[in-house]
């Protein structure tokens, strides 16, 4: 009986890792995309499918590290870590997950935050920030928006002005739309946002518009800059989900760390 427990558990971790690999990857081989989020993702697919491949001497050497001088220290305060990593990893993610909702009502300000552009070509992700906001801006004929981003090496456009282009070919009227261009990264679209309202005296009260997945730290970052943030996502491909997700459990740790709650 034991065997067939242990011979299920194997097959569980190889396919479960499988799985992990599967998901994690595909944003790698379809968009080139790599980050802390499919790097963590592989990273623990396979040490699950490797662990169920060679689970004889995986078991032997937690055995021989057991029996060794403060062998049961180390594997006892590694497995409290990772019951409390795991906790706080999915805890985390629960309010990443909250917060990717529509949750804007009738705010008169909408930020567009920027997203990488190829070139002169935005991406997916971008155009989809973009065709919310537009929507949003069309359902709320008052509401302004502020366009952020810079320009990357690899960019031939701020990514601000790109917001702004595709917003204003969509019909969008150039006068409802201000541009900041000098950020590189989520807390500077935010705090050169709030440095626009203030100078117009616009609204603190706002609604963002970003991938669903970066909702909450964009909500944290909206209220370090005395900015209300409400939600307007938009919504990540189905591959893309797991990586973008998981990434932003460490991106949301680092403001913590910041001490952005």
């Amino acid at each position: 009986m034991k065997k067939v427990s242990v011979l299920i558990l194997r097959i569980v971790l190889i396919i479960a890792g499988l799985i992990l690999i599967r998901y994690y990857i595909a944003p790698f081989v379809s968009l080139r995309v790599l980050n802390a989020g499919n790097v963590f993702g592989l990273g623990v697919g396979t040490v699950m499918v490797l662990i169920g491949i060679f689970w004889k001497s995986f078991m032997e050497i937690i055995k021989n590290i057991w029996q060794s001088n403060g062998g049961k220290v180390v594997l006892s305060a590694l497995c409290v870590f990772i019951v409390m990593f795991t906790s706080l990893f999915f805890i985390t993610l629960g309010q990443i997950v909250s917060h990717s909702h529509y949750t804007s009502d009738n705010q008169n300000v909408i930020i567009v935050l920027g997203c990488q552009i190829r070139g002169s070509v935005p991406s997916m992700t971008l155009t989809g920030r973009c065709n919310e906001a537009v929507k949003y801006l069309n359902e709320h004929p008052d509401a302004v928006a502020i366009a952020t981003g810079g320009q990357g090496s690899d960019e031939d456009l701020s990514e601000g002005q790109c917001i702004y282009n595709l917003m204003t070919e969509a019909g969008i009227d150039k006068n409802r739309i201000f541009i900041e261009d000098k950020s590189t990264n989520t807390d500077a679209n935010i705090k050169n946002a709030k440095e626009i309202i203030d100078k117009n005296g616009l609204s603190t009260e706002v609604a963002v518009s970003t991938s669903e997945y970066h909702q909450y730290r964009a909500s944290l970052i909206c209220r370090k800059n005395g900015l209300t943030a409400y939600s307007v996502p938009a919504a990540s491909t189905v591959l893309a989900k797991p990586t973008f997700f998981t990434r932003e459990v460490f991106g949301v740790w680092v403001q913590w760390l910041k001490g952005v709650r």
